[in-house]
């Protein structure tokens, strides 16, 4: 096999592996895509749980509020009782003063009961709200993931097809190249064979490729590597 033809099938060979290179990067691209929609979907979830949460604890709140005012209440109605057992009009008007604190204190209570029931009034509808969110997320969620899944299916079988085609060019390759560009892509090199630029630059690391280098490439006397390792070739 002349240069030319080994250097045509590094060209090759390198475009199926870009190929591959990016329909992985298409299908990573896909699973997050997946992934952020479950995310969004349990952030939803997560936060109505909290705001649940949140309205438990006003309703609790709001129990130990009314168990006050029962409190009071008893409070006042056995001072009531005592007025009419007293001997003397101190003890009459300590009674009454106690009743009257007492009605002060019941009144700050239930104003505190009034806030709470406004407050569980808008947690329900911040809950409702959210719920509505969490179903349409649900269902778009479903209907995209679908969507993403067959795009992940359909990277898979166009990279099993490339992957057949990438065994055979490679196994095409003289031994002394094929072993020399899988060096380069299993050391980081994605692209292990550079098209040089108008600028006469090694599109893979941006350095520039000497005269007598590129002269040798365009007059297909030898294959040559840039210093970065990757071997070059000219566009047409």
């Amino acid at each position: 096999m002349d240069f030319v033809e080994t250097l045509q099938r590094l060209v090759a060979l390198q475009k199926t592996d870009s190929g591959l290179d990016e329909l992985e990067r298409m299908k990573k691209n896909f699973l997050q895509e997946a992934a952020s929609l479950d995310a969004n979907v349990n952030a939803l979830k997560s936060k109505i749980q909290e705001e649940k949460k949140n309205l438990e604890d006003l309703l609790k709140h709001r129990k130990t509020l009314e168990i006050e005012i029962g409190t009071l209440d008893t409070k006042v109605s056995k001072y009531l009782g005592q007025q009419n057992e007293v001997k003397s009009n101190e003890q009459f008007a300590a009674l009454k003063m106690e009743i009257e604190k007492s009605k002060e204190e019941k009144g700050k209570i239930e104003e505190k009961v009034l806030d709470c029931l406004f407050k569980e009034d808008e947690q329900k509808v911040k809950i409702q709200g959210l719920t509505a969110q969490l179903a349409q997320a649900e269902k778009k969620a479903t209907e995209d993931k679908k969507e993403l899944q067959q795009k992940v299916t359909d990277c898979d079988k166009s990279a099993q097809d490339k992957k057949e085609e990438r065994k055979k060019q490679f196994s095409e390759l003289p031994q002394e190249f094929a072993e020399g560009y899988d060096s380069l892509r299993t050391h980081g090199k994605k692209l292990a064979v550079a098209g040089i630029s108008e600028e006469k630059t090694c599109e893979g690391c941006n350095m520039n490729v000497s005269p007598q280098i590129f002269n040798e490439i365009r007059k297909n006397i030898a294959i040559q590597r840039c210093n970065c390792g990757r071997y070059l070739y000219v566009k047409d």
